[in-house]
């Protein structure tokens, strides 16, 4: 049990939450050798594998790198209006690659109450909101029905790993919570985890478009509404073929890009976009609702070089900064 001197001198050493100070305290049992451990991560990052309640603990240090000092200064900069901080937590391993993708931070139950409390009183947020955004169950059960003491116990047993953790913040959101167990499913078949309430992609995202070729010609018409420039033509070529058993028809498209400066960065996008097989995916065509298709895949093209926005063509003056932003959902950005 820790002792009210001990967290009052942490807070007043180290500039700390009370919640932290215990949350140390407890993690390393002796009050020196907490002070000892806690100076050493200052400068350091500790990873603690199955961190037992006694003495022996085996502490494995390793310089605190980029990634984790990235972390934190996103964490830290968020508006004090939405509540308590959650930073991340020095005993966390990323070992699966859900973790490693997000470098999600733990939220032990103390910590995920607190902040949810704070969002009830100063945000009215409905308790019936605090729940996974994936099982829709709560993170964990019955935690705000909970009494302190009841709450305090179970975090006292998560810190000190006799209990595991199974809320995570995905590190770049702002106080988004699921469940590990929700979260591992995401990152088992790709390089990715999308956030589901914000959108966020962690990884690099890849598509399933069939194989195809994208071939790029400049040409001496110029979009209309761009007269002083050429164009720059793209054909997509998606030829007919299966997967998993299942055949698909192919398609060939052509689109339309002025030869400036901006164009040429739209080019270099959708140059990564195709790499990553997000052009295209096989569905249903909206204009002959025929099933099995090549169709466009949420990133729009200009098809013509003239006839404005209801012609699928120029000029349109907010179409380049639309379809930065649908490349920008798929995770691809200008540099």
């Amino acid at each position: 049990m820790t002792h009210f001197g001990e967290i009052d001198f942490f807070v007043t050493k180290f500039k700390i939450s009370r919640k932290k100070a215990k949350e140390i305290l407890i993690t390393y049992g002796d009050f020196d050798e907490a002070i000892d451990e806690f100076e050493f991560q200052i400068n350091n990052r500790i990873t603690v594998d199955n961190l037992p309640s006694d003495k022996s603990t085996s502490i494995n240090p390793s310089p605190m790198n980029e990634e984790l000092k990235e972390e934190i200064k996103v964490i830290d900069n968020e508006s004090k209006e939405e509540g308590p901080k959650i930073l991340p937590k020095p005993y966390t391993v990323h070992k699966s690659s859900a973790a490693m993708i997000t470098r999600w931070v733990e939220v032990p139950i103390r910590e995920l109450v607190d902040f949810c409390k704070y969002q009830m009183i100063h945000a009215k947020v409905d308790p019936k909101e605090f729940i996974c955004p994936i099982c829709r169950c709560d993170y964990y059960n019955d935690m705000l029905t909970l009494s302190d003491k009841e709450i305090d116990e179970l975090d006292t047993k998560m810190i000190k790993g006799e209990i595991s953790i199974d809320v995570v913040m995905l590190s770049k959101c702002k106080k988004h919570f699921y469940h590990k167990d929700c979260v591992e499913p995401m990152a088992k078949d790709t390089a990715s985890v999308k956030c589901a309430i914000c959108g966020v992609i962690y990884g690099t995202l890849y598509g399933d478009m069939p194989a195809g070729v994208m071939e790029i010609r400049h040409i001496p018409v110029p979009c209309e509404g761009y007269e002083k420039y050429r164009s720059i033509e793209i054909i997509y070529t998606i030829p007919s073929g299966s997967k998993d058993g299942k055949r698909h028809s192919g398609t060939q498209r052509i689109a339309y890009l002025p030869d400036n400066e901006e164009g040429k960065e739209i080019l270099e996008l959708l140059k990564i976009a195709f790499s990553r097989r997000l052009l295209f995916t096989v569905g249903t065509s909206i204009t002959t609702g025929v099933n099995d298709v090549v169709v466009w895949n949420g990133i729009h093209h200009k098809t013509s070089l003239r006839g404005g926005a209801m012609s699928h063509g120029y000029p349109d003056p907010t179409y380049f900064k639309r379809v930065k932003e649908e490349l920008a959902a798929k995770g691809i950005h200008s540099k």
